[in-house]
């Protein structure tokens, strides 16, 4: 079997059909620096360990999740939430920790607003590159601050670049965190084009990703984010939080294997 067949089997090559070739060549060389079975985790004690991780889901419903990364950014965030308000949309915020901590009123405001926060980090760390303690306290710190300004816990984790191992998954299911990654992304370079495709071929439950911090943002993606919002609005989708999207999932019992896998790590 040749290494490209191998790495698309193993589910290595992309993150989800939006990932792109770059997440794919990243994949690659961690799978050439480490071995494909370096990283394991195997969680102690009696406790049952599960997390789901989540793409998008299988609705009839009209439903789309609008998920925001990176931020909070003072230039940025204030934008997103306009047109978040204007259009009387809510969306999944993945917040970084360092990055909240700079600008805790974006936050505050955005979970007021009704959005929901998300665990992105602290600063932005691939969870493929640290150990088990370094990737804890960097998804401990930024749930304490999201509880602290909020005065709720995140249940949602999504890992920077959609990259995350065994150790990763092992953290999150013990910090009780789902793992949402994308189906969809509008990227700053490419808004246009990536929102026409949404537009092209809407489908009922997927999880859009775009940003609201890092080198992504610009006027150009905040113009076709909103004009995203007016023509799926207009064709009868509405945008909801990633976590009404998984209920109203589990209401319609459509959440096949396609859709979502789960990890459970017993200690047996």
């Amino acid at each position: 079997m040749d290494r490209r067949r191998f790495l698309a089997r193993a589910g290595l090559l992309t993150v989800g059909g939006a990932a792109g070739v770059g997440a794919g060549l990243a994949a690659e060389q961690l799978l050439t620096e480490e071995g494909p079975t370096a990283r394991t985790a195997r969680p102690a004690g009696p406790a049952r360990y599960v997390t789901t991780t989540t793409f998008r889901t299988e609705l009839t419903a009209k439903l789309i999740a609008l998920t925001i990364d990176d931020g909070p950014t003072r230039e940025w965030t204030p934008q997103v939430l306009r047109i978040l308000r204007r259009r009387d949309t809510k969306a999944t915020f993945f917040r970084v920790g360092k990055r909240a901590q700079a600008a805790p009123g974006l936050v505050i405001q955005a979970a007021d607003e009704g959005h929901e926060q998300g665990n992105h980090t602290w600063a932005h760390d691939d969870l493929t590159r640290h150990d088990g303690t370094f990737g804890r306290d960097s998804l401990e710190r930024t749930d304490e601050l999201l509880a602290k300004l909020t005065g709720q816990a995140p249940t949602l984790c999504r890992p920077p670049w959609g990259r995350i191992d065994s150790v990763g998954l092992a953290l999150c299911a013990g910090l009780h965190y789902d793992v949402t990654l994308w189906s969809h992304s509008i990227t700053g370079v490419n808004a246009k084009v990536d929102v026409d495709e949404v537009l092209e071929q809407p489908l009922p439950g997927s999880i859009v990703l775009l940003h609201d911090g890092g080198p992504e943002p610009n006027a150009t993606l905040m113009k076709q984010l909103d004009r995203l919002m007016g023509s799926m609005t207009d064709a009868g989708y509405k945008f909801v939080t990633v976590s009404e999207l998984l209920a109203a999932s589990a209401r319609e019992g459509t959440a096949g294997p396609a859709a979502r896998s789960e990890l459970r790590l017993d200690d047996r």
